[in-house]
């Protein structure tokens, strides 16, 4: 049957108020795309001036210790003139190694006193007082954020201590692996710090072994030192 008029009058009501009620659910729905947009431009924006500082960061860190080694060249260039060509520095294999920089290995693997058999250097012991000391050491390494990632291996090393103190088997780390040889064994202060909390080579030097009585007292503080260090880095 044909509708009334009013009948008519009322169906298209209906459809405007349809169509106004889709047309809002589609402005409310722009909206809300529009400030997760800006959310995410703004978040974007961010990052990129951090990364930008970061960056300006790491070219002034360059510069500066690129004019300390060209400083320190020039102190042992006037040494070597006023001792006849005698220098009191040292020297790596491939150049020269600032005092501030100096490797437990050379750039091929060896270690210091096989490099320069003419010139032994008698072993320091490491001591638990100067834990300090070696963590300040590997964070001045900062040539491509060596001395962060040796205070990362540390720090899981420490850790696997302090929160498995029952676990044997982090009781002994192998010197042979490659997180060891390539991120503790090249820096002054690395394997120095593992020995001062109680790790002493094995017969067969190839691994450093936690003594049965080593002081989870200290362990627990040099957990926090090497987090603190890491998070500063």
């Amino acid at each position: 049957p044909a509708l009334t008029p009013e009948e008519k009058a009322k169906k298209v009501q209906q459809i405007k108020e349809l169509l106004k009620s889709k047309r809002q659910e589609r402005e409310e729905k722009e909206k809300v795309d529009h400030v997760e947009r800006e959310k995410q431009r703004r978040f974007m924006g961010k990052e990129i001036t951090k990364t930008k500082e970061q960056m300006d960061i790491g070219k002034e860190d360059f510069k500066r210790e690129r004019e300390r080694i060209r400083a320190e060249l020039a102190k042992d260039k006037a040494e070597r003139a006023a001792n006849k060509g005698k220098l009191s520095s040292k020297l790596g294999v491939e150049g020269y190694n600032p005092d501030a920089i100096q490797y437990d290995v050379q750039p091929d693997g060896s270690a210091p006193e096989e490099a320069q058999a003419s010139e032994p250097k008698k072993a320091k012991k490491a001591s638990a007082g100067k834990i300090d000391e070696y963590i300040s050491k590997i964070s001045s390494y900062r040539a491509g954020g060596d001395g962060g990632k040796c205070l990362k291996v540390l720090l899981a090393y420490v850790s696997n201590i302090v929160d498995n103190p029952d676990q044997e088997k982090f009781r002994t780390i192998n010197m042979e692996n490659k997180a060891f040889k390539s991120k503790i064994k090249p820096f002054i202060g690395g394997k120095q710090i593992l020995l001062a909390v109680g790790f002493n080579p094995n017969d067969g030097g190839n691994a450093l072994v936690l003594d049965s009585e080593a002081d989870m007292t200290l362990l627990s503080e040099t957990k926090e030192k090497l987090a603190a260090a890491f998070a500063k880095y």
